[in-house]
């Protein structure tokens, strides 16, 4: 009997460990700067320039809109607890096909308050 409860707390010990296992995976959203390319008549093309290291990995766009504003953040995972790698200059295109005639507007996340504006006769 007294063996069984030894063995029952082992169990509940690797269990534990296992459910609180480190984890060094996070998402990042880093400052975002953007300048408009010129390109063919059916898209909307930016240059989207961040800081980021070889330790993340850019895995895509976060985008919402938001009275108005198109806002759009660039994604990327950090999969290293021990990164002490200097950041780099980045950049990423970003195209949107272009919608119809009007006034569009966006924002690049986070933490800058520039909009850019775009009109499509």
């Amino acid at each position: 009997m007294k063996f069984n409860h030894v063995l029952l707390g082992i169990v509940c010990l690797f269990a534990a460990a296992a459910c609180h296992k480190t984890t060094c995976e996070q998402e990042n959203y880093p400052p975002v700067t953007a300048s408009r390319v010129e390109g063919s008549s059916d898209s909307i093309r930016f240059n989207l320039s961040y800081y980021g290291s070889r330790c993340e990995e850019f895995t895509g766009f976060k985008e919402s809109d938001s009275s108005g504003i198109h806002v759009v953040y660039v994604k990327s995972l950090f999969r290293s607890c021990n990164c002490t790698d200097s950041l780099q200059r980045l950049e990423r295109p970003y195209t949107v096909k272009a919608p119809g005639p009007g006034t569009y507007y966006y924002k690049w996340g986070p933490y800058t308050g520039k909009i850019d504006t775009v009109i499509i006769p």
